[in-house]
């Protein structure tokens, strides 16, 4: 689990969407110059460092791949009557609606498609055959959508509905200045204005309303045109009109694909403009090329490069305070107590019904010697939401309360309803058989271990744990067998385990029972 091998593959599949995006871009404006700056645009655009640095945005690079893509087949397919192009063209769809639900969006732009760019004319009948495969496979995924999630879409709150389609103009001028004024760029926690009347909404409206009476102007210029109406459509899932389950309503990695289909309107202004000022054009280009290219590494070195440092930068610098969790338990890893504390009263204060909040400081507790503190703080996660692994952490942590406070059958039980809620986790294991043990019920503590050993079989601490376990009972040829799976370096590490092995083979040899 090595981050640059996935950061690696992030980056190659960044590349191919750029020299499909080139290919594409040369072939509606026919000049290679052109093509290769605003394929440059897309490809350094600091908005984009989100889906290509952050190896969980992977499905919109994915999903930008397979729908320009299709796109590309599809009009091979369709402008030199290739059938193996077309055949391309819908496997690429699938592959792009499976990748992320925004491959949708391939139908409505192959429309736009043949309404502005299309080189070839045919009758309304051979242009409905060839979206035909695609309506198909569009009405199929939704039948497995139905089954999967038994809904279609997700449900709309009628009594909202006006009211994020009044703010949908905010939003798309709000990503709009991602794209065309980058600057303090981060992991937005963005929201709507408080009210009806912000100016803000207000301006935004203006503004969209421009920039609509704009293309309705130029509508004779097929590229603008087709690049300005792809933008609104491949922005329109997330308008928040249907409603998106996120906890932000604008994010760079949602602009990677609607920025390639821009690039093709970018490219075009490009051409048309360097024709008359070489130079100034030209020297324009470098500049933002520059700007993008050393934009994009500073976020990639300060924002983007590790949780720490991501974490850090949205907490410390952007005061982006759902992220204060996360801070105060890396700052928790590094032992750093104090300010781990400050950052998760902060993280339950603005985000009370977070119960990893209240998990996570409770472990801080713990380990600081306030397990009565601890105690309090978990029962008042009690009611909240959580996941299996959320609830099992919870039932751990109260079990190591109780524990401090020697409280041992609390303890015990509390650990074994950790066990019942996520087995998967080892460390819960060794706490039940290491309870099991502190009490004196050897037996029971092995059985528990043996268990635990049994799923995790390269747990270091459950060795350990059993080793102790079987020396207690003065099963010691069970001990060295358990004690020297652990590899030697590890061992190395820990003088502890070296010398409780050495312990077990001096009454081994000597045949004594503690």
């Amino acid at each position: 689990m090595k981050a640059p091998g996935f950061r690696t593959t992030n980056l190659i599949l960044h590349i191919l969407c750029c020299f499909l995006l080139f290919h594409i871009l040369t072939h509606f404006i026919n000049d290679r110059q052109a093509a290769f700056w605003a394929t440059l645009f897309f490809a350094l655009h600091p908005v984009n460092t989100e889906s290509v640095s952050w190896i969980i945005s992977r499905n919109n690079i994915l999903v930008t791949l397979f729908v320009l893509s299709s796109f590309y087949f599809y009009i091979i397919g369709w402008e030199r009557v290739n059938y193996a192009a077309m055949i391309f063209s819908i496997l690429s769809f699938v592959f792009a609606i499976f990748s992320k639900e925004f491959g949708l969006m391939v139908l409505p732009i192959l429309f736009l498609y043949q309404r502005s760019l299309s080189k070839e004319r045919r009758s309304i009948f051979q242009e409905l055959i060839s979206y035909f495969p695609f309506i198909f496979i569009f009405v199929f995924y939704f039948v497995l959508r139905k089954g999967a999630t038994s809904s279609l879409l997700t449900p709309l709150d009628m009594g909202q509905l006006w009211s994020r389609v009044y703010f949908a103009p905010y939003l798309i001028a709000s990503n709009l200045k991602l794209i065309f004024v980058p600057h303090n760029l981060h992991s937005f926690c963005f929201s709507y204005p408080s009210t009806l009347f912000d100016w803000h909404a207000i301006v935004s409206i203006a503004l969209v309303f421009l920039m609509v009476t704009a293309l309705w102007i130029i509508r004779n210029n097929k590229i603008i045109l087709f690049s300005g109406l792809s933008l609104l459509v491949l922005i329109f899932p997330v308008l928040n009109i249907i409603p998106i389950v996120s906890i932000s309503l604008i994010a760079m990695r949602w602009l990677y694909l609607p920025m390639a289909f821009i690039s093709i309107g970018v490219a075009w202004i490009i051409q048309k403009s360097i024709v008359r000022w070489r130079m100034l054009i030209t020297s324009l280009l470098l500049i933002t090329i520059f700007y993008f290219g050393m934009y994009s590494y500073v976020l990639n070195k300060e924002l983007w490069h590790d949780e720490g440092t991501f974490f850090n930068q949205e907490v410390v610098h952007f005061k982006n305070y759902l992220y204060a969790g996360g801070l105060a338990e890396n700052l928790l890893d590094g032992k750093r107590y104090q300010e781990a504390e400050r950052y998760f009263r902060i993280a339950i204060n603005n985000y009370p019904h977070e119960a990893k909040n209240y998990i996570n400081y409770s472990a801080l507790l713990i380990e600081t010697g306030r397990p009565n503190d601890a105690l309090l703080y978990l029962k008042n996660a009690k009611a909240l939401f959580m996941s299996h692994k959320e609830r099992g952490e919870w039932f751990n942590n109260i079990g190591m309360a109780y524990f401090n406070l020697k409280k041992n059958d609390n303890a015990l039980k509390s650990f074994k309803k950790a066990i019942l809620f996520s087995p998967s986790e080892s460390q819960f294991w060794a706490n039940l058989g290491g309870a099991y043990g502190s009490i004196g019920a050897y037996r029971n503590s092995i059985a528990v271990l043996e268990n635990g050993l049994a799923l995790f079989p390269d747990s270091e601490l459950l060795r350990k744990n059993l080793g102790v376990s079987y020396y207690h009972v003065g099963e010691y040829a069970k001990a060295i067998s358990v004690l020297e799976k652990i590899p030697l370096e590890s061992r190395q590490k820990d003088p502890g385990i070296t010398r409780l092995i050495k312990e077990v083979h001096q009454k081994a040899k000597t045949g004594s029972h503690l």
